[in-house]
């Protein structure tokens, strides 16, 4: 089953938002560092894919989309992002406000 608009809603409006408020990541696997608060969505959104070594790609080596992965996927790239982060020593607040 293809993730849900929901899903994707989601990902753009509580997670990638919540990583953009980090001033400083270190990939240390990678020896980079990045700064997500000066990046737009699309250009975090792709960052996180390409690093995420467990992120489904297709042939060409190019990461799916959100709307192309299937749940446990998606549920997978988000746990890597929360790992990430805590890595970097932030938690993420990924609950909704119930107001919204």
């Amino acid at each position: 089953m293809l993730i849900s608009n929901d899903f994707n809603r989601f990902i753009h409006g509580v997670v990638l938002k919540e990583v953009q408020k980090i001033p400083f990541l270190k990939i240390s696997a990678l020896q980079i560092a990045i700064k997500p608060r000066y990046l737009t969505a699309n250009a975090l959104k792709k960052i996180l894919k390409v690093i995420d070594d467990d992120y489904p790609k297709d042939k060409d080596n190019e990461p799916f989309s959100y709307k192309k992965l299937n749940e446990l996927d998606f549920l997978r790239h988000i746990a890597f992002i929360e790992c990430l982060c805590a890595e970097n020593g932030y938690t993420l607040n990924l609950e909704k406000d119930k107001n919204v």
